[in-house]
């Protein structure tokens, strides 16, 4: 794991929902259909009825309550990426390297108390030339209290936030979009790999993720 990493966007607190961008010149990156999948080793482990991952893998679709249906563009009452707790992390691998620009939450009316409040978003950075951007980057922001630099469960690999933010579950619009800090954008970093940090919930024993979108 890395230490020293100094992370000069944490410092004002989360960065609230902004207008919904013009996507269309954007591709999305994390769903199923685009190729986008779960990484397991990155993602906090899910309680689920015995065998229904097999019947996922026999199948070929998400099954509720599992990380796949996070990725899925089904928004229906409890597709979802159900957690036992209020707090998780959700590992993707992403179809091939992006500059990210945004990422889009959903949820439902229905089940507010459940829904994602506090989020980090993170990039595993990887390659040699992302690895020197990375460095640079460090370099530069020595001035910079020092911050979390890594998610909870890390695998012992270099991370970068990407973003910080707040979901807003009594928001009129429950597809909230979040942009990645501008220091990220404008570093030229990719990534292949990234992990939505869940930090906390609007209040229920436990946490739904409905869906999660990577814009790039």
């Amino acid at each position: 794991m890395l230490h020293g990493l100094r992370n000069d966007l944490l410092h004002s607190g989360t960065l609230k929902t902004r207008a919904v961008p013009d996507f269309s010149s954007l591709a999305e990156y994390a769903s199923l259909r685009a190729g986008g999948d779960i990484v397991l080793p990155l993602t906090t482990p899910t309680i689920l009825p015995r065998g229904s991952l097999v019947h996922r893998l026999l199948r070929g679709g998400p099954q509720p309550g599992s990380p796949w249906a996070a990725l899925d563009d089904d928004t229906r009452s409890q597709s979802c990426w159900l957690l036992g707790g209020n707090s998780g992390q959700l590992g993707v691998s992403l179809p091939r390297v992006v500059r990210i620009s945004h990422i889009v939450v959903d949820h439902i009316v229905s089940d507010t108390l459940t829904a994602p409040r506090q989020m980090i978003l993170w990039g595993l950075v990887d390659g040699r030339e992302n690895l020197a951007l990375f460095r640079a980057l460090r370099a530069n922001s020595l001035d910079i209290p020092e911050k979390r630099t890594f998610p909870a469960i890390s695998g012992g690999f270099p991370f970068i936030p990407l973003s910080y933010f707040e979901y807003n579950a009594h928001a009129l619009n429950l597809t909230q979009t979040f942009p990645v800090f501008p220091f990220v954008l404008d570093s030229g970093l990719d990534f292949g790999v990234v992990v939505l940090e869940i930090l906390g919930n609007w209040g229920g024993m436990s946490m739904c993720l409905y869906r999660f979108r990577v814009y790039g």
